[in-house]
């Protein structure tokens, strides 16, 4: 009797062996076969969608140069671009009153524009133009804008610039508009090719970070010597070797009588002269190269004599621009042009009202426009908040059928136990001779045969539920959508004193005369109206138009 209840005990135990075997296995297939449901269910997770990345707009202040004497002044002008959102300013830097002699430098005005800017954590691009007397061919002595007579100068003068301020200027134009006789005397692209690579031979050794931007291209039609499409200027650069000299091109895509995305109809347009050069750019081995737009305005002055109404204007124009040219896939930086009138009062010259603010500082229209726009399009992708997924239902339901089973397991290994004990055999608390041990679920078998007999019924544990949570899945990237517009720009031209341009004419625009400026500033003097067959006057040209009657800097 006692050798079959002996035998009957092993075979339950080992029958018991096997059930918790099976047991495990099924909580192990259960556990795995939910997780697999959960993981193809939880693919990704819904979370804050990153803004896009999009346009940096800056302004272009020609003035500032003036103004730089005066602290006070700069930073009026630096705290208004702030107030509007920009963190990007175009200042000039002219050769022609910097480098006063050979190897003289008057730093003064450049140092003040530059550390009141760093001050306030703005980003420079300097356009550096203007040739000192000492440096200019005989024959151009009077001549702001002539070509230096040893291109090295102007590679020199480079030099020193950019280790003066390396690492606070963070990018340079090469000349101004050098494709007009308003920004170089002699605009000859295989001239400007000479002077933009030791410019940018220079910068590189002095500066390696710094950006060198090329072409600096006014929107013109060409006539003889005097301007030359910025198309063909730009092929005649890479004719001569540019390619590999310059980071990105620069454009000025000024149009006073259309909006920069309607000029696709209007033959020499800024928009097809701009979809032209980067054809040019992609067919050299430039594609991943952008365009800067380093100058864009409106007067409100001479284009309407009501002056609301041309302050509308302005700011519909700009609107305009803005949100065409952001949705270029190649659009660099845009600058505005500029930031204050120089004289809200004056409705007969055009350079004197091109500012967002009127000469008492208040806002016009196209300032609120430019805040509201820059608000709209943030430069740097906003961080989503983190989101926690959901648990994942399987897990949870699988520990719970795993912990169920044990339990039944465990009821069933009892009721074997007590079915195959022996009659006499009663359950106790353990004598002194018991082994004890620390499970839980041991249970101490005593007999009147045998003094003391150990059994372990179950195993001691169960199963932890599983607490892996389902993936986090994918944050969707930040890349900005470029898609090439199927309208844009304006014209080829500007005027000061009438806004009229034709669009596809390839006759000389009419005379224009200008006082002799030394800064950057958008060229008006466009053709208008019917082209005169005469050479136009070059007395006194501006490197973009603006006109200053008593000072060589515009």
């Amino acid at each position: 009797m006692r050798r079959r209840i002996l035998s009957s005990v092993r075979m339950s135990r080992l029958e018991l062996t096997v059930l918790v075997v099976l047991a495990a296995m099924v909580c192990a297939f259960t556990s795995v076969a939910f997780l697999a449901k959960s993981e193809v269910r939880y693919t990704s997770v819904e979370v804050a969608a990153i803004k896009q990345v999009s346009l940096t707009v800056g302004i272009s202040d020609s003035d500032l140069f003036l103004e730089a004497q005066d602290p006070a002044k700069v930073a009026k002008s630096l705290d208004a671009m702030k107030a509007l959102g920009v963190n990007d300013v175009r200042i000039v830097i002219p050769w022609g009153l910097t480098e006063t002699a050979n190897g003289q430098y008057n730093w003064s005005s450049i140092d003040n524009m530059v550390n009141a800017a760093k001050a306030r954590g703005m980003t420079i691009l300097g356009v550096v133009t203007t040739t000192p007397a000492w440096a200019r061919p005989s024959t151009w002595y009077g001549d702001y804008y002539a070509p230096p007579a040893n291109i090295s100068d102007y590679g020199d003068f480079m030099s020193v610039l950019a280790k003066r301020y390396s690492g606070q200027v963070s990018a340079y134009e090469v000349w101004n508009e050098p494709n007009s006789a308003l920004g170089l005397s002699n605009p000859d692209p295989a001239l400007y090719t000479q002077m933009l690579k030791a410019g940018y031979t220079a910068i590189k050794a002095a500066d390696s970070k710094a950006t060198v931007i090329g072409g600096v291209l006014g929107s013109v039609i060409s006539w003889g010597g005097f301007s030359v499409n910025p198309v063909d200027f730009v092929k005649g650069m890479y004719a001569a070797g540019a390619a590999g000299y310059f980071d990105a091109l620069s454009f000025h895509p000024y149009q006073y009588t259309t909006p920069f995305s309607q000029g696709a109809t209007l033959g020499q347009s800024p928009l097809n002269q701009l979809n032209a050069i980067r054809a040019l750019m992609e067919g050299n081995g430039d594609a991943a190269k952008k365009i800067w737009a380093t100058e864009y305005g409106l007067p409100t002055g001479t284009i309407n004599p009501s002056m609301p109404a041309a302050e509308a204007q302005q700011a519909s124009y700009i609107k305009d621009f803005l949100d065409a040219w952001n949705s270029l896939s190649y659009a660099g930086k845009a600058f505005l042009y500029t930031t204050v009138d120089r004289s809200s009062s004056n409705t007969t010259d055009g350079e004197a009202t091109f500012g967002l603010y009127r000469d008492d500082w208040t806002m016009k229209p196209a300032a609120q426009v430019v805040k509201d726009w820059i608000a709209a399009h943030p430069t740097t992708p906003t961080t989503p908040p983190v989101v926690t997924p959901p648990a994942n239902p399987g897990d949870a339901l699988a520990a719970a059928l795993g912990a169920a089973l044990q339990q039944w397991l465990q009821a069933l290994a009892a009721a074997l136990a007590a079915a195959f004990a022996p009659p006499t055999a009663t359950v106790a608390a353990a004598p002194a001779t018991t082994v004890a041990t620390a499970t839980a679920n041991t249970v101490a078998i005593t007999s009147t045969s045998t003094p003391t007999v150990a059994a372990s019924t179950a195993p001691t544990s169960s199963s932890t539920p599983s607490s892996s949570t389902a993936p986090s899945g994918t944050t969707p990237s930040s890349t900005t959508a470029a898609v090439a517009p199927t309208t844009a720009t304006t014209t080829a031209q500007r005027s000061v004193s009438s806004p009229t341009t034709t669009a596809t004419t390839t006759s000389a625009p009419p005379a224009t005369t200008a006082a002799t400026t030394a800064t950057g500033s958008p060229t008006t003097a466009a053709s208008t109206g019917t082209p005169s067959t005469s050479a136009p006057s070059t007395a006194g040209a501006s490197t973009s138009g603006k006109v200053a009657a008593t000072t060589p800097v515009s």
